[in-house]
């Protein structure tokens, strides 16, 4: 892979993923349910419970760091489907592949909430319809940042 592709589809994922995250913040903030994707993400990997500021901290920078990480890894999976012939660089298939991740997503988030020790209160239902969205809003924007940068 070429080191400017690279590049753009690390750009492309890091900003699709802020822009999931945002739409879980908002979706959380709407509904005045727990969906702080990074929060719940940091605090499980840490096992901290956010008692001091230093630990919560280590939370947020620990939950940023891998959602980013993952974001960017779908961004690259993205990038493979294309080259491969599975999906086209268009509108209708950037909501394609971001509803299969959105699944896909789900369905890693149940089972590690059902593996994990003490979960944190979550609202299931409310965290996977946010997760379900803003996996959308993570393909177009993702599709749509790598097609804006690469022409």
């Amino acid at each position: 892979m070429e080191l400017n592709i690279f590049l753009l589809t690390i750009i492309s994922g890091f900003v699709g993923t802020i822009a999931m995250t945002i739409v879980m913040y908002l979706y959380g903030n709407l509904t005045k349910k727990k969906t702080k994707v990074v929060h719940i993400l940091g605090l499980m990997m840490t096992g901290n419970l956010a008692l001091s500021k230093e630990q919560k901290t280590k939370i947020l920078t620990t939950g940023s760091i891998a959602h980013l990480f993952i974001g960017i890894l779908f961004s690259f999976a993205y990038f493979l489907l294309w080259n491969w012939g599975v999906f086209n660089i268009s509108t209708f298939d950037s909501i394609i592949v971001g509803a299969l991740s959105g699944v896909l997503a789900i369905i890693v988030w149940k089972s590690y909430f059902n593996v994990y020790r003490k979960p944190p209160r979550v609202p299931l239902p409310h965290y996977f319809t946010a997760l379900f969205i803003s996996h959308i809003v993570f393909g177009l924007v993702t599709v749509s940042v790598f097609n804006l940068i690469s022409d």
